[in-house]
């Protein structure tokens, strides 16, 4: 599961997810098409996504519902369940919410998908929130793979972003993908903050990454690795993750030498590599977090106890 998420306003995204059945014998799923039901980039599409949902979700067999490339208008939306059989939702399209925070209900989020089993969210696209500042997002309960994971970031490229706060992600599995829980900022960037993240309760299985911090980010050779980021990272929980990683480096923790993460606290964390390099390990700068409990592989040898 890829998603990029730029928001201006505080939303969360609960879902409660899990994959299919692996006993189940494979169906091919209903399409729901949001078009079909009248959605156009003329207009909001909620009304015809709920339509579409609707159908969906009653149906007893495997139903994928698809918002189509394209950029669409989206306002704050639940879909609920239970239904009835697995389900998808397919995002191929730029989905840009109301640039006004003002006309957003603080009752609720802006998009919510809720007590739905078997639940997939695919197709790469894009959730824009019509602005880069980022505040209290939830993330809840999802089962996501193969797939990049959940990653803030990245951050720095651009002059002016805001501030990224709040983020909190809790009880998730990641199956075969690239990471687990990461934060990248380019090196050579522009000032920026992130501060307030929490990671708990996080099941890795095959993990390239399972957990990373990355302030050198530089796909392509596209920067200067030599000029440190300027993004500053504080106030980072990281918690009770468990399970294997697909390479010797579980934990990596790369912060800037211009500007240090700064109130990291790692508590037991159990991750098992059985390749022939030899055990899990870590790899720290520019950090010295706290702990707590257990840490396999040992974390950033040397840094402070709680």
């Amino acid at each position: 599961m890829e998603l990029n998420i730029k928001a201006s306003f505080a939303f969360l995204l609960l879902f409660l997810a899990r994959l299919s059945d692996a006993q189940t014998p494979a169906a091919q799923p209903a399409v729901f098409d949001i078009t079909k039901y009248g959605a156009s980039s003329n207009g909001d599409i909620v009304r015809h996504l709920l339509d579409a949902f609707k159908e969906a979700c009653a149906s007893t067999s495997p139903s994928t519902i698809v918002i189509p490339k394209g950029t669409f208008e989206m306002a704050q939306v639940k879909l609920q369940g239970p239904c009835k059989a697995p389900l998808e939702l397919q995002v191929q399209a730029t989905l840009k919410a109301n640039a006004d925070p003002k006309q957003l209900s603080a009752d609720i989020e802006w998009l919510t998908v809720n007590y739905i089993d078997r639940f997939t969210l695919s197709g790469g696209g894009i959730f824009d929130g019509q602005g880069d500042e980022l505040e209290r997002l939830h993330i809840t309960r999802v089962t996501c793979g193969p797939g990049h994971g959940i990653s803030v970031g990245s951050l720095g490229k651009t002059p002016g972003e805001k501030p990224v706060v709040g983020v909190y992600v809790k009880n998730c599995t990641f199956i075969n993908t690239d990471n687990g829980v990461r934060v990248k900022t380019w090196p050579a960037s522009h000032q920026g903050v992130v501060t307030d993240l929490h990671y708990e309760d996080i099941i890795v299985q095959n993990v390239t990454n399972p957990i990373v911090i990355d302030q050198v980010y530089c796909p392509y050779n596209q920067c200067n690795k030599d000029l440190p980021s300027q993004v500053k990272i504080s106030k980072v929980s990281i918690k009770n993750v468990r399970g294997t990683s697909r390479t010797q480096d579980a934990v990596l923790l790369l912060c800037s030498k211009g500007v240090p993460c700064e109130g990291v606290e790692i508590g037991d964390i159990d991750i098992a590599y059985n390749g022939k390099e030899g055990p899990a390990k870590s790899r720290c700068e520019n950090v010295k977090p706290t702990f707590v409990g257990k840490q396999n592989p040992p974390v950033c040898a040397g840094a402070q106890s709680a």
